[in-house]
């Protein structure tokens, strides 16, 4: 992406963003990737970025823990591994051997879960695993950065003789001591080591007297740091021990060495990709600490932000103490592609930089390949080019001013900026001449729409709000200001050109009445109308703006109680079903027992051959059983005889009526005493005729088709009434529902049907064909052909009527 001038990405916050990304990092390879993030000027690649920036958000947010402990700067022992003969410490050698083991672990992490994140599956390929070196390493060398004794042979022997003479020394040392303590010799009682050599601490006077050799004397000369003439032979065994340790290390690290360096070019590869790697992930949670979301890019020259935040003000938010921050108003722009240009109007501190920069640095922050803080059906185009001119640019140096550097500005601007580019100019105008300067501006915003890049200004300048009025290719736009309280209100509002309201907070301030008084009458009437149509136009946008956010609240608050009413009426209709199963439950009891009863009775009247006096008391425990039922079921019947209705115009046959019970409609039939019969939807319903309201045909005419809703009914019914789908149901259920289609089936004097059962273990159909030979309605029924279900499903002929 061209971007001009160079210190563009420093005032529009850019840099900052890349700092706080740089404290995300955990290796220097990823710091050096960090430094140079830029932005891209080709959509795939983008694309790709953001995707891949998504993805990585996603797997910081889950509950897997990335493996990148040990990412240390191995770049330079690689290079040095690789010259002939060189030696490398063992404490670099145990650093490679753990950013080996990082590298492996990391790749195989991210490519276990290539299905979930893509994008972050591809990263994987970029390391190359070398087990081999880090097992070699882990073999010589301790994780305290040392060479272990297992290393070689030569070097275990070395030390296990190292050891021995050692404790020798240490012994003979301890014998001589304590009887040099006791000659009183020493100026100290434990031995030291000079010159490599474990010596005793003899005083100055005695040192003739004690048999030894003189490595040291202390700085007072009082005291002489002596080798005992016993351990002399035992400490060169141990100087020429440590020798050939010392030999022996090197030539081992030296061959390691030689290891490491023919594996220099993969090592160094690595290092990068992991620095690509830290770099992603220091990204994704920069973009998850400022609340961002991957935006959508558009090929139509689109802009739409929708509550973005500026991220310099959130990371400078970040730094505050919950009582100091403040609050973040966020911008919401949206900008058609016929609409190449934007200009902003308001008073000064009103947001108007503040919202250049925010649309600024999103666009950066998007081409890089950052989430935006917006919401998620934010959308921007790609760019090829960024111009901006904000700030003083003048130079003492380059004998430039503000206005030469301005022009400047415009001229590297209209001999660089290509199509699809976009600019971005704060205080438009200003510099020079007021007149000249707007006539220049215009010009050159003229000039810029018509190569096809995309504008944005801010001004203070009546002219160019005129300007952007008449041009079809410009919009004018506004900082909104609280016109009671005289403040901004930093919410940015399109399709309005502002004021700069400078009388009115120069009234705030106490600047004198008299002199804004003068001033107002210097502005001119032309001027001072257009600026009250302003205020005027501006006070009603932010009364409709009210009034809009009141009526939000309203149709919230009636979707909410809608809702509310929903669920009861969901609860209701649940209460229904269960009183009307626990009624047909106790109906069914009454049943039993009163079969249980006469079953009884029956016996006893068998049993006692006709005895009279038996026959009464049955009959009077059957009386005494009635009157017990009539009273647990007194509500009940009382309910049944408010239904009883007296009708001053009854329905008639061909009227069109409502079944009370399941508001569904239908034509008057027939009438039979207190029975009726009713065609709903082409199926001939029973009911009772006070069950049936009349209705008026054109008012209960509804288009499309209606289900009858009664306890009897289906939902598994299609229009037709031809076919019942039970596959699923539990075995009861299905032949309760296969019932019910069949009575309705007869009603609608239907010939042919289909029940699909499925096939599974053959249970369903089982049951349906049982229950099928029970029906005397049914002519015959078998299986279906192949092509229509086979053994799932069952065709049905019934008798015709």
């Amino acid at each position: 992406m061209q971007i001009y001038p160079a210190n563009t990405t420093l005032k529009l916050g850019f840099e900052a963003v890349k700092t706080a990304v740089s404290n995300h990092c955990r290796s220097e390879m990823g710091l050096e990737e960090a430094e140079v993030i830029n932005p891209f000027s080709q959509p795939k690649i983008i694309a790709f970025e953001l995707e891949r920036t998504g993805e990585m958000m996603r797997l910081l947010t889950s509950s897997d823990a990335i493996p990148f402990d040990h990412a240390h700067d191995i770049r330079e022992a690689a290079r040095r591994s690789a010259i002939a003969r060189s030696v490398l410490d063992a404490q670099s050698m145990y650093n490679i051997k753990q950013f080996c083991t990082t590298c492996r672990l990391l790749k195989n992490f991210l490519r276990s879960r290539e299905d979930i994140y893509p994008n972050l599956g591809k990263l994987s390929h970029e390391f190359y695993p070398q087990k081999e070196l880090e097992a070699e390493i882990e073999r010589v060398v301790s994780e305290h950065g040392s060479v272990k004794d297992t290393a070689s042979d030569t070097l275990r022997q070395i030390r296990k003789s190292l050891n021995s003479r050692r404790n020798e020394l240490r012994a003979s040392i301890d014998k001589i001591m304590r009887r040099a303590a006791k000659d009183g010799y020493l100026a100290e009682t434990e031995p030291t080591i000079r010159n490599g050599r474990l010596v005793l601490s003899v005083k100055a006077e005695h040192k003739r007297k004690f048999n030894g050799f003189i490595q040291d004397v202390s700085a007072t000369g009082q005291t002489v740091y002596m080798e005992p003439t016993e351990s002399l032979h035992i400490n060169n065994d141990i100087r020429e021990l440590e020798q050939q340790e010392c030999r022996e290390t090197e030539r081992i690290l030296m061959q390691l060495t030689a290891t490491i360096g023919s594996h220099k070019q993969m090592l160094l590869d690595n290092a990068a990709a992991l620095g690509r790697a830290d770099a992603l992930i220091a990204k994704a949670r920069f973009c998850l600490d400022i609340d961002a979301t991957v935006p959508e890019i558009n090929e139509e020259g689109l802009i739409r932000l929708k509550n973005a935040r500026n991220p310099v003000l959130i990371l400078k938010n970040k730094q505050l103490t919950s009582d100091k921050r403040e609050a973040i108003v966020p911008l919401n722009l949206t900008l058609n592609p016929p609409e190449k240009g934007l200009i902003i109007t308001g008073p000064n501190a009103g947001g108007k930089s503040v919202m250049l920069k925010t649309t600024g640095l999103c666009q950066l922050l998007m081409q890089s390949g950052f989430g935006i803080p917006a919401n998620e059906d934010s959308t921007l185009p790609v760019y090829e080019g960024l111009f901006l001119d904000m700030g003083d640019e003048q130079s003492i140096d380059d004998d430039l001013s503000t206005f030469s550097s301005r022009l400047l500005w415009i001229r590297e601007t209209l001999a660089k900026a290509r199509k699809d580019s976009l600019v971005l100019v704060d205080e438009a105008g200003t510099g020079t001449d007021p007149e000249e300067g707007v006539a220049l501006y215009q010009a050159f915003l003229e000039a810029m729409a018509e190569r096809g890049c995309r504008t944005l200004a801010t001004t203070h300048h009546g002219n160019l709000k005129v300007f952007a009025h008449n041009h079809d290719a410009f919009v004018n736009a506004s900082m909104e200001f609280d016109q009671a309280n005289i403040s901004p209100t930093y919410v940015f509002k399109k399709g309005v050109p502002g004021s700069s309201y400078a009388f009115e907070i120069g009234h705030r301030i106490g600047v004198p009445d008299s002199l804004l008084k003068r001033a107002r009458v210097l502005t001119g009437s032309s001027k001072a109308r257009l600026e009250s149509l302003i205020l005027d136009m501006e006070s009603k946008t932010q009364q409709a703006e009210t009034l809009r956010m009141e009526l939000a609240q309203e149709k919230a608050k009636t979707s909410k109680m809608y809702k509310e009413y929903e669920q009861r009426l969901a609860s209701i209709k649940t209460e229904r079903d269960k009183l009307r199963e626990k009624a047909l439950a106790e109906a069914q009891k009454i049943m039993l027992d009163a079969n249980a009863k006469i079953e009884e009775a029956v016996q006893r009247v068998y049993d006692s051959k006709g005895d009279k006096e038996i026959i009464k008391e049955i009959r009077r425990e059957t009386e005494a059983y009635k009157e017990n039922v009539s009273k647990k079921h007194g509500q009940a019947d009382a309910r049944r005889k408010n239904r009883q209705r007296t009708y001053k115009d009854p329905p008639k046959t061909g009227d069109a009526v409502k079944l009370i019970d399941s508001n569904a409609t239908g034509e008057l039939l027939e009438v039979k005493g207190k029975n009726a019969e009713v065609l709903v939807n082409g199926l001939r319903v029973k009911t009772k005729f006070n069950n049936l309201l009349k209705t008026d045909k054109k008012k209960e005419k509804k288009s499309g088709y209606t289900l009858l809703s009664t306890p009897d009914t289906t939902d598994n019914l299609p229009k037709a009434g031809h076919r019942l789908d039970i596959r699923g149901f539990r075995g009861e259920e299905a032949v309760k529902e296969l019932t019910w289609f069949l009575d309705r089936a007869v009603s609608a004097r239907l010939n042919s049907l289909e029940i699909i059962h499925g096939k599974g273990d053959g249970i369903l159909r089982k049951l349906v064909h049982e229950a099928l030979k029970k029906r005397k309605e049914v002519k015959s029924f078998d299986l279906a052909p192949w092509e229509q279900g086979g053994p799932g499903c069952t065709l049905v002929e019934l008798k015709k009527r």
